[in-house]
């Protein structure tokens, strides 16, 4: 009897997510830009962050339409392990992201083009951007509590965006300290990973964002999963992509 009732929460639980998404997927008019969100594992079968993310960009007024870049599978959903240390695999929805990003530049050319990665998803963000054809430079690339090493390279992503943007925080230890101990960081390095204590040698173009007491006054509480609510967004992450500059992809065809 628990055990049904259990289940039947959980199965609401997925529908109302799966329900919220479908209502801000998407949303927008492209000639404002494009921010495709990199999704996490989807533990649970629930995709988190993605919804809190694009409630915090239209809190801060960012008109840009945002779409969801779905990869997570049904192993990853059920065991959360299979998702993290399955490099080949993660390496292969890079690439399918990568031909996404060339479609949307081709499509728009001259629109502002934008990744977020969050978790695992900064991962396949920065792997698909070295993907990309050699002649198309995207916007800002934003890397939410990256599960990657603090080693991960980032150096030959130079010219092929307009900046890097991570966040990290120091009290991010289960996810992005003991597990990445346990079973291995994205890039199979067994280390606290990048999202917990920032990058090591960060280029130029690399700026690195840590945690601090201040942001638990937006709701950011320095965990693995506050980092998305909508007040920490509109503060922090909104104005990276709405900000004037040399962000417009070049290299469309």
């Amino acid at each position: 009897m628990v055990l049904s009732v259990v289940a039947v929460l959980w199965a609401g639980v997925v529908w109302l997510n799966r329900r919220r998404l479908a209502a801000v997927d998407g949303t927008r008019d492209r000639s404002e830009g494009t921010v495709i969100f990199v999704e996490p594992v989807r533990w649970l079968f629930v995709v988190w962050g993605f919804k809190s993310f694009v409630y915090g960009l239209r809190r801060a007024g960012c008109r840009h339409q945002v779409r969801l870049f779905r990869w997570s599978g049904t192993a990853g959903a059920l065991l959360v392990l299979p998702d993290l240390m399955r490099r080949g695999r993660l390496l292969r929805k890079a690439e399918r992201l990568a031909r996404l990003v060339e479609r949307i530049a081709d499509q728009h050319p001259g629109c502002p083009l934008h990744l977020c990665g969050y978790s695992t998803g900064c991962y396949i963000a920065a792997e698909a951007l070295r993907r990309i054809r050699p002649n198309l430079r995207v916007g800002r690339v934003i890397l939410l509590a990256g599960t990657f090493s603090p080693t991960f390279p980032l150096a030959d992503l130079s010219g092929r965006t307009s900046g890097v943007h991570t966040f990290h925080s120091p009290v991010d230890f289960v996810i992005n300290g003991l597990g990445p101990l346990l079973f291995g960081c994205n890039d199979r390095r067994f280390s606290l990973a990048g999202g917990m204590v920032g990058l090591r040698h960060a280029p130029g173009f690399v700026t690195q964002y840590a945690w601090s007491g201040a942001d638990v006054s937006l709701g950011y509480l320095g965990d693995h999963f506050s980092i998305t609510t909508p007040r920490f967004i509109a503060a922090r992450v909104a104005p990276l992509l709405t900000a004037r500059g040399d962000y417009r992809p070049t290299g469309s065809e």
